[in-house]
């Protein structure tokens, strides 16, 4: 559609400039050059016509083309998903039956591959069977003859213990098989003969009375045996718990024995002694661990224990009668008993 339209500016235009002028000769004639500047306004009018019809027509036929490419592109997206649609329901199945083809085709060599490992295993366990029957029926072996070994090795001590039981109190078995001969004589001898005289029931009582006296004895030397051989197994068992069978980081224990001792001067003197089966520690380390533990006074049970072994050693290292080791023995005594024992 075609429009016109008037604009109306009213213009400013600055001037300057330089003019040189001269006068004619007199008694002050002569030339010069004067300066001038200002600004003029002048009024403008435009007066604008736009002729649009060319281009509504332009609009108008590129409108009609433009809706005959759009139905154009419409029916081409339509057969396009229609052809879209068709196409991926091609490829839809066959992506499926590919798929279930792969699937069938890896079960079935899964198959085959457990299949075959599957007989493998099988094989293997046979072999396995066949190597514990073999284990079994060696180990049966292995245990009949240990077992017979240790059965002739407890028949050997069995008869050993006997032969050293029988040593250990001889009297008595001596005693218990005299009086199992006069028993056998008295009553398959000739004493059968003066019953009148003794009497039955005097023989027997006295045969008893000896069996008795035997039997007793026999049992005592039995407690006795057994003491020793529990003595011996708790000696034997406490050896074995002792003992290091095996390489591997542990703590060892060694005793330690520090003490205080005042001088003349009134100075203590602080020593220590360590074991020789351990790598020597500093003696002010030591001493330094002491300060800080907390003593206590010993158990009345504890202060009797070594109350007993002090005074077992001491009897042992001073036996003799001697006046100057009775006097030394009771010093120490007398010294252990005024002072108190601390423990941590």
């Amino acid at each position: 559609m075609s429009y016109s339209r008037s604009y109306r500016e009213r213009i400013s235009v600055h001037y300057s400039g330089t003019v040189s002028y001269s006068y004619p000769a007199s008694e002050h004639g002569g030339s010069g050059t004067a300066h001038y500047s200002g600004t003029t306004y002048e009024d403008v009018n435009i007066n604008l016509h736009v002729d649009t019809n060319p281009f509504d027509r332009s609009v108008a036929n590129c409108n009609t083309n433009v809706n005959l490419l759009t139905g154009a592109v419409v029916a081409t997206e339509a057969a396009q998903i229609a052809s879209i649609d068709s196409n991926a329901k091609k490829v839809g199945q066959t992506i499926v039956d590919g798929f279930f083809k792969t699937i069938r085709s890896e079960i079935s060599q899964q198959i085959m591959e457990l299949s075959t490992q599957l007989d493998a295993t099988l094989m293997h366990l046979h072999e396995l069977a066949k190597r514990c029957v073999d284990k079994q029926r060696q180990m049966e072996t292995d245990y009949n003859r240990i077992s017979s070994r240790y059965i002739k090795t407890f028949d050997d001590l069995n008869n050993e213990l006997e032969n050293r039981i029988f040593e250990l109190d001889k009297p008595a078995f001596v005693f218990k098989r005299e009086s199992d001969k006069n028993s056998v004589r008295t009553l398959g001898g000739d004493l059968v003969s003066v019953v009148s005289v003794f009497g039955r029931e005097g023989g027997e009582l006295q045969v008893k009375i000896s069996a008795s006296i035997a039997k007793k004895r026999a049992l005592d030397t039995i407690g006795k045996a057994n003491t020793f051989l529990l003595k011996q197994k708790k000696m034997n068992s406490i050896i074995h718990q002792s003992m290091l069978n095996e390489n591997r980081a542990a703590t060892q224990y060694s005793p330690v024995c520090y003490m205080e001792t005042g001088n003349e001067q009134s100075q203590i003197e602080k020593q220590v002694y360590q074991s020789d089966f351990l790598p020597k520690i500093q003696v002010n380390e030591l001493i330094d661990g002491f300060k800080l533990q907390k003593w206590d006074n010993i158990s009345k049970t504890g202060r009797e224990n070594i109350q007993r072994y002090f005074n077992a050693e001491i009897s042992s290292r001073y036996v003799s009668a001697d006046s100057h080791e009775n006097r030394v023995k009771e010093n120490i005594l007398k010294m252990l008993n005024s002072n108190l024992i601390k423990s941590i």
